[in-house]
């Protein structure tokens, strides 16, 4: 449980006390007690020790740049978030780190995830419509998720002509974290996380059903979670959403719901 300070003023000038919504909000923090699922040996604990980051945001440079079959530069830029720099607390966490820093992810839907620090990336434009989904993170891999932290667009292209369309409507869902290979040490928490745009999850409506190893979460809540439990040896890990009678939604980035890691044994000692 995250440790909360509030203070009260002695005395002084009305403005410097807390009002008591700001002090029921810091309160629920205090008392907040994470979500944590287990079946079958795997458990998901909510990851909820972070700073929020709410006042961040990301665009399109200019939104109606020209663009042309072939390779392409798209402009981007960010406010109240540094490319390139470590996260203050990306060594409390135990979880794997990019080393380059504070990255915007980019993921295509047939492609893999690249992580940007530059304001500027390349892309490959083809004929047909071409989608880029773009968010920000933290040096430890963790999505920022806010309204404005993220950005769709796509680049229809033809041989008579390119154009763009920004600030779209469609759905989003893909699964950003785990990735690639994990060292079995346990020093290195596996983090799961994932990302939503243009639709919600909750406990009435739409859900999140995650599978691990054919082992089934229901999530209804947008958040990251610690996987533990999980042995030496290859994982598959995958994400679809559903509606509240169970039918999956379609999105763009249907190719981006499902992971295989690999969790390593390490050898501390040779014979």
């Amino acid at each position: 449980m995250p440790l909360i300070t509030i203070l009260f003023s002695c005395g002084g000038n009305e403005g410097d006390e807390m009002s008591q919504v700001e002090i029921d909000s810091a309160m629920a923090v205090a008392n907040y007690n994470p979500i944590i699922l287990e079946r079958n040996g795997i458990k998901l604990v909510e990851f909820t020790d972070f700073p929020p980051f709410s006042d961040v945001s990301t665009e399109i440079t200019t939104q109606n740049q020209s663009f042309k079959m072939g390779i392409n530069k798209i402009e981007f830029k960010t406010e109240f978030l540094n490319l390139g720099q470590k996260t203050v607390e990306e060594k409390i966490h135990n979880s794997r780190l990019n080393e380059a820093g504070q990255y915007l992810g980019v993921l295509e839907p047939n492609g893999a995830l690249s992580k940007v620090i530059q304001k500027g990336f390349e892309v490959d434009v083809n004929v047909g419509d071409n989608y880029y989904f773009c968010y920000l993170s933290r040096s430890y891999n963790l999505s920022l998720k806010n309204s404005h932290s993220s950005f769709l667009f796509k680049i229809n292209a033809d041989p008579s002509g390119c154009y763009s369309e920004t600030n779209l409507s469609d759905t989003v869902v893909a699964l950003l974290q785990p990735r690639g290979s994990y060292s079995s040490n346990l020093q290195e928490k596996i983090l799961f996380d994932f990302y939503l745009k243009n639709v919600k999850i909750g406990s009435n409506g739409n859900y999140l059903l995650v599978n691990i190893d054919n082992t089934e979460f229901k999530l209804t809540k947008w958040a990251s979670f610690w996987i533990k439990g999980l042995k030496t040896g290859k994982h598959t890990i995958k994400i679809d959403l559903k509606d509240k009678e169970g039918k999956s939604i379609k999105n763009l980035m249907a190719k981006q719901l499902t992971q295989t890691i690999d969790l390593e044994e390490v050898v501390l000692f040779g014979e």
